[in-house]
């Protein structure tokens, strides 16, 4: 799903320029900034923290979905330090958008943060923006000026995406789980995994159920989470083939969201 752009009027947009230029300089942003639309905008960000064995470290990962304007970029999260710093976490390039979203890349930050070794990093609560310089602009997704914000070990925060799929595994004899997350909109909802085994020659559905909460890795996560995240999961049973497509429907007060991949469909090949 593609976030909704809302192209401004041409008085407000000064405002709004201007606002974005005072909002750089107080994050030490130096290369010129440009109101975000489309350009980059947060897709997907997961904290958790592990502990083990005496110790305890936190994972974070960061999904960003960037217009591909020229071949040279640079991407990254600019995420504020426990000292009150900003730094500049480098995204890494994974891949092109789908169809359904030409023109557009998917970038993704990963960082942990351990208790042990010889600079201890301790866990944090995140406050970060999106970055993309290309072409001597610079482009961000500041949340509306509010930042995006995550706790230290609150699971998955989608600002704008109502349904994505967190991950999918195959059991031991053969069945295929989807674990899925819904932003909550309503308590009557509805989460369908759409799938298909000869490259959408038929297909199939299998209904999504509730999960109260999971964990992640060594990390427990409540659903739904302090940002109104649930977790949801499906389970589709052993089938001819070795490769699965599939997408989520996701139907709640009066309206149908769909997760695809970004338009190339989700893909599971059977080990």
């Amino acid at each position: 799903m593609t976030p909704a752009s809302h192209a401004p009027a041409a008085s407000p947009f000064r405002w709004q320029a201007l606002l974005g230029a005072l909002a750089a300089l107080a994050l030490g942003f130096v290369a010129t900034p440009a109101r975000a639309g489309e350009e980059i905008r947060v897709q997907k960000a997961v904290s958790t923290v592990s502990s083990r064995y005496g110790q305890s470290w936190q994972d974070v990962s960061i999904t960003l979905l960037v217009k591909n304007l020229a071949y040279h970029k640079e991407v990254s999260v600019s995420m504020k330090q426990p000292d009150g710093t900003w730094a500049d976490l480098a995204a890494s390039y994974v891949g092109p958008a789908g169809s359904g979203l030409s023109g557009h890349e998917i970038w993704k930050v990963t960082r942990m943060y351990a208790s042990w070794g010889v600079d201890p990093q301790p866990s944090r609560d995140l406050e970060f923006v999106a970055k993309y310089t290309v072409a001597g602009q610079t482009y961000w997704d500041t949340n509306d000026f509010n930042h995006h914000r995550v706790g230290r070990g609150d699971g998955p925060y989608q600002p704008y995406n109502p349904v994505l799929v967190a991950a999918s595994f195959w059991r031991d004899n053969g069945d295929l789980d989807v674990s899925i997350d819904v932003k909550n909109l309503a308590y009557a909802k509805n989460v369908t995994v759409v799938y298909s085994t000869d490259g959408w020659a038929t297909a199939h559905e299998a209904p999504a159920a509730y999960v109260s909460g999971y964990t992640s890795g060594y990390a427990y996560i409540s659903s739904p989470n302090v940002q109104g995240v649930e977790r949801w999961q499906a389970h589709i049973p052993a089938l001819p083939g070795n490769v699965v497509l599939f997408a989520v429907r996701y139907e709640v007060g009066g309206q149908t969201f769909w997760d695809n991949n970004f338009g190339v469909d989700h893909q599971h090949t059977r080990p």
